[in-house]
């Protein structure tokens, strides 16, 4: 295998450029070969932006011996068409959040990836936060005892210029939905990291602040398949927004994150803190989407690298960009049947 893997962009949005600037830190490993988009203008700039090359289609980009992996970057419900693509094409696939938007796209994403054998990434960079993995190995370990609530409350603010801004925003078609789909998938995906899968949802969403046709307001209780219990809550319609705040709460101990900062850390008899450091979130994008670090996309970048290099399987792989998608779905159908539903 080469010393370096050549990358290509689909997409020159806003989150390509973290994609972009996270290849060009793993340098060692990594070339950004060049970038694609619907826009041949766009491409072009962010080509000059970055020293690389444009393509002038996704398939012109596809068809280069030179690339081996390709980071998709469009807006949510073309992931999966590009997906499909990369794979048949024979490319590894590093794709932004959400993998998909609806249970047939998420089929024959899986099937086409499985039959190709390329290795899946699905952008869920904050699982690979230091702080992150030191509450998952708390977890692991039996410091908190058996958990008992596992919640997620994403209290975030998106202005009606934000949806504007782009005609798929805030669409079901192309957005896939609205404030848990977009924003709030990454929390789902936190707690099925740290407290296990999900059995059963119900919730209630509603469009109470901002003219979209999805939602900016939702709320779901949740069962784990460990007898668990927790809330899920999603908004970009409160003002000024506030970091996402993660609990988890065991008979011997409960931790609290908010985004990836822990910020409590209480557990019966000390439980092994010492290089546990209480801090609040400094960076976070409850009130500006590109408010965040770049190290999380940095990070999976660099283990998806490895991954295809060693054969290993990525920490956030095709099986975990399902899940987090499937869950997301079931809550929206419990919204609108109004009752619960198993997954």
């Amino acid at each position: 295998m080469k010393t370096k893997l050549g990358f290509g962009v689909i997409g020159c949005g806003i989150i390509a450029d973290f994609h972009a600037n996270a290849i060009h830190e793993c340098a060692d490993d990594a070339e950004l070969i060049g970038v694609c988009d619907v826009v041949y203008d766009a491409a072009e700039k962010f080509a000059h932006r970055h020293r690389t090359l444009a393509f002038k289609s996704e398939a012109e980009m596809l068809a280069s011996p030179d690339i081996d992996v390709v980071c998709i970057c469009t807006p949510s419900g073309y992931h999966h068409s590009s997906v499909v693509a990369a794979a048949r094409a024979g490319k590894h696939i590093i794709c932004e959040k959400p993998l998909a938007i609806n249970k047939e796209q998420l089929d024959e994403v899986e099937l086409e990836c499985k039959r190709a054998g390329v290795t899946v990434s699905v952008i869920s960079q904050n699982r690979y936060a230091k702080s992150i993995r030191r509450v998952k190995s708390a977890i692991d370990e039996g410091l908190l005892g058996r958990i008992v609530c596992a919640d997620i409350y994403m209290k975030y603010y998106r202005s009606q210029e934000y949806y504007d801004s782009g005609s798929w925003r805030g669409t079901k078609r192309i957005d896939g939905g609205g404030a848990l789909m977009n924003q709030g998938i990454h929390g789902v995906d936190l707690l099925l990291y740290l407290a296990g899968e999900i059995k059963s949802v119900y919730a209630l969403s509603k469009t109470l602040v901002r003219d979209i046709e999805v939602e900016d307001t939702l709320a779901a209780v949740v069962e784990y398949k460990s007898g668990a219990t927790g809330v899920i809550q999603a908004t970009t319609s409160v003002y000024p927004g506030y970091p996402r705040r993660l609990d988890i709460n065991g008979e011997h101990g409960s931790i609290v994150l908010d985004e990836t900062s822990i910020v409590r850390w209480d557990i019966h008899n000390g439980g092994g803190h010492d290089d546990v450091v209480l801090m609040p979130s400094f960076t976070n994008g409850a009130s500006t989407p590109t408010a965040i670090s770049n190290d999380g996309h940095v990070q999976q970048i660099s283990d998806t690298i490895r991954c295809i290099k060693t054969g290993m399987a990525p920490l956030s792989g095709l099986a975990e960009g399902r899940r987090a998608v499937d869950v997301i779905l079931a809550i929206y159908r419990s919204a609108e049947e109004g009752r619960r539903i198993e997954l």
